[in-house]
Formats: C-alpha cells, structure tokens, sequence
C-alpha cells in the first residue's frame, strides 16, 4: 500500500513539474516571438491580409503588424519617424522619395496593376461607356497625391487625345469628392454615394464583384501601376523582415495574382 501511495506521489510530482515546465517554455515562446510593422498601400488589403494569415501559419514565432494608408500618407509617416519595417507602395515615386532621403534600402518592384471604372448597379447616372463620364454625374477618385488618384487622372488626359479636348476638362469637373486612399473611393461607389469611381482592378473583390458594374479601359489608355516594395532602414528585426520579404516574392505572389494584380516573374 505504501509503495503505491509513493509512486502515485512521485505521479503527481512529476505532472505537476512537467505543467510548470511547459507554463515556461510557453512564456519563453511569446517573449521570444518577433513582432515587424509593415506599411503597406490600402490597395494590398485584402491580398496583404491573407498573405500574413498564410505567413503566420508557416512562421508563428513572427507577428506581422499591417498598417493600411494612402502610399503619401504612409511615406509621410516614415519621414516623420513613425517606426516601420517595411514599405509597399502603390507606386515608385513615393519609395524613390524615401530612398533620396536614405530612409529605406534599395527596393524592389514586386507587383503590377490596372485601372476599371466602377459604377453602382442601379447605375442612376446612365453610364455605358468611357465617354458618359463627361455628362453631369457624381465622378469619385482618390486625392491626387495617391497613386490611385495620379493613375486616374493620367487615364482622363490619354482618353481626351480619344474624345477630344473638352472631355478631360468635363470630366475633372465631374469630382466631387477626392478621398485618402482608394478603398474609401470603392466603398463610396458601393454605397451609391457616387456614380462612378476609378479604381484598381484588384479592388473589385468577390464581396462587391455583384454590387458594382465595370468599364473596362483600353491598354492603351489604361496604366500600369507599378508596387515598390522596401526594407526601411532602421528595421529593428532585419531577419523577421527579410523572411517576410522573401515570402512576399515568392509565395505570395500566387496570392497577389488570385486578387486580380499581374505578378512578377
């Protein structure tokens, strides 16, 4: 009876510091786990999302941190100070602007994009073509600073060399509201608060894809918005960073390309 009452005791002892040993190890996961910020245009939302869902699956002891702003707004915030690891911009020009200042490392285009024209389904302004969007209508883009808004209003000048001088100027005047980034200017036009916006190819997700009507614009007045992809110079966990770019080149460029942008081989 009483070697029975000792080896349930040693049992017991033994549970109970294996519990203890694995509440360590536990702990030590979590304070060894590596946490990076990652900047990323408003354009990457939902490919972005689920490329670090994926990441995180395959390295759990990395946290990616996704900030989503306008590319402006975003190398304004790294010039300011705020701390990120890594920049996706939905253009060059904003990743050349860091890299002038040395605030980020050499970069890399990562990804392509297009242009459509979304209008709501009810479609109360009557567009059918490309050259409606010069008759009085409720014309939303992004501010001109974002890529998004710069792209648009490159594709308004190549198609007034189409329909003539006057269409570009008709059209500008058809603005009514210019926003932050260009997901504000999908999720306007979904809620009928405008009647046309021009936004990316990708952001016509499968969650609006029956809510929306498009208008297709001819390569030759349509755009290719380049993404620029950057390590930021003060990145405080190079390796958690490189690992993450890495995957962002090879991996999640199968995930870019299912949300509608052309990949890079």
């Amino acid at each position: 009876m009483k070697k029975i009452r000792g080896w349930v005791i040693g049992i017991s002892i033994f549970m109970l510091f294996s519990i203890i040993l694995a509440g360590c190890n536990e702990e030590a996961s979590i304070e060894n786990k590596k946490e990076i910020v990652v900047f990323a245009a408003a354009s990457l939302t939902e490919s972005m999302e689920e490329i670090i869902n994926e990441f995180e699956k395959e390295n759990p002891h990395i946290k990616v941190n996704l900030h989503l702003a306008g590319s402006s707004q975003l190398r304004v915030q790294i010039e300011q100070g705020v701390k990120a690891d890594l920049f996706l911009s939905a253009n060059k020009k904003h990743y050349e602007a860091l890299k002038n200042k040395e605030l980020v490392l050499e970069g890399k285009h990562f990804l392509s994009n297009s242009m459509v024209v979304m209008i709501p389904k009810n479609n109360p302004a009557k567009i059918k073509t490309l050259k409606d969007i010069e008759k009085p209508c409720k014309l939303i883009v992004a501010q001109e600073e974002v890529p998004a808004g710069q792209y648009a209003r490159n594709i308004i000048h190549s198609l007034a060399k189409e329909f003539g001088e006057s269409y570009e100027k008709k059209v500008l005047g058809n603005i009514v509201s210019n926003e932050n980034n260009v997901k504000q200017v999908v999720n306007k036009v979904v809620l009928g608060e405008g009647d046309g916006g021009i936004v990316y190819k990708s952001d016509i997700t499968k969650n609006i894809k029956d809510e929306v009507k498009l208008l297709a614009i001819p390569k030759e007045h349509n755009v290719k918005a380049t993404y620029w992809m950057a390590v930021v110079k003060d990145s405080k966990d190079s390796k958690a960073t490189k690992k993450f770019h890495e995957f962002l080149l090879k991996e999640g460029q199968l995930i870019f390309e299912k949300y509608g942008f052309e990949k890079i081989n």
